[in-house]
């Protein structure tokens, strides 16, 4: 099991405050390691929270754009 990052968790504090704390390593793209937020599954969400982490800060990705890198990244 991959540890998640403090800046990654800080980064989803809101998330991990409302709804647990569950992030989960997806892999590497672009060079930046990237973790999803995995929402409880008796909760109606919108889009999914990615998290890209460079080793010293994170980009949150959310909206649209998180559903093209879930397409590239969550391959079947």
């Amino acid at each position: 099991m991959t540890n998640i990052p403090t800046q990654v968790k800080k980064a989803a504090a809101e998330l991990i405050e409302a709804y647990g704390d569950s992030i989960d390593y997806i892999g590497i793209y672009k060079g930046k390691q990237v973790y999803l937020y995995r929402f409880p599954e008796d909760i109606e969400t919108g889009f999914p929270f990615y998290y890209l982490y460079d080793g010293k800060s994170v980009d949150v990705v959310t909206g649209f754009e998180a559903l093209d890198l879930g397409s590239i990244l969550l391959k079947d």
